[in-house]
């Protein structure tokens, strides 16, 4: 079954979308450059792939409805997680399982924009996301030395200025391994580290296993768990 999902602050934040959009289209571009050089024309000097862009539209239904993924929850409250998101400039997870492609990505959200629909108060909207790149930038401390000339104690101090780098900030987690034990099934994993069952689609997710594969798992197959399942909160 096809499913979007948003979340924050691992999952202690976030919504499946309730009604799913038609279509999810999704943009990888590089950022080549064009130059015209001489007897030759134009030439495209390539660069980095710029970071990966999605997007869709659907609506959030003012009252329940048989089309809904998930139950009845009113369209405000969707609206003002998203701008509270916007706003506090969120870092969100991004999770699209169930399709010929699978997505969980951390992103940002871009844009979004809505509008009420007349006589059904239902609100369409579309919205778009940009991956997110975790940075951090190298601190710098200048420390200063005294260094005394042994030639002459009369002689003032002399100062040597010493540059001294910050640590380095912790390298991206390393993910967990579970082993499974007989009886077990990715929807107990995520049950025994969430507390919630159906992210097992994340797990699946992160181990690249096959729709196909998920009633035959090998006991003592070792699955990688998503570091923020065991980040402590």
């Amino acid at each position: 079954m096809i499913g979007i999902y948003l979340s924050a602050k691992n999952d202690a934040e976030g919504f499946r979308i309730p009604v799913n959009p038609p279509e999810l289209p999704f943009k990888n571009s590089a950022d080549g450059e064009e130059f015209t050089v001489a007897e030759t024309g134009t030439v495209n000097v390539p660069k980095p792939m710029k970071l990966k862009e999605f997007s869709f539209s659907s609506y959030f239904p003012a009252a329940e409805t048989h089309y809904a993924e998930t139950q009845f929850v009113e369209p405000k409250k969707y609206i003002e997680q998203i701008e509270k998101w916007m706003a506090e400039e969120t870092v969100i997870r991004f999770i699209y399982v169930g399709g010929s492609f699978s997505i969980n990505e951390q992103v940002t959200i871009e844009s979004f924009d809505g509008k009420d629909q007349f006589g059904t108060a239902d609100v369409d909207y579309t919205i778009s996301f940009k991956k997110s790149v975790p940075y951090g930038f190298k601190k710098m401390e200048i420390v200063k030395k005294k260094v005394v000339d042994v030639k002459s104690v009369d002689k003032k101090p002399v100062e040597q200025v010493v540059k001294k780098e910050a640590p380095r900030e912790n390298p991206k987690p390393v993910p967990q391994t579970y082993s499974l034990v007989k009886g077990d099934s990715l929807w107990k994993v995520a049950q025994k580290y969430t507390g919630n069952g159906a992210n097992y689609k994340a797990l699946q997710s992160l181990n690249g296993i096959k729709d196909s594969d998920l009633r035959r798992l090998p006991v003592g197959l070792k699955v990688k768990i998503p570091p923020e399942w065991t980040a402590k909160k």
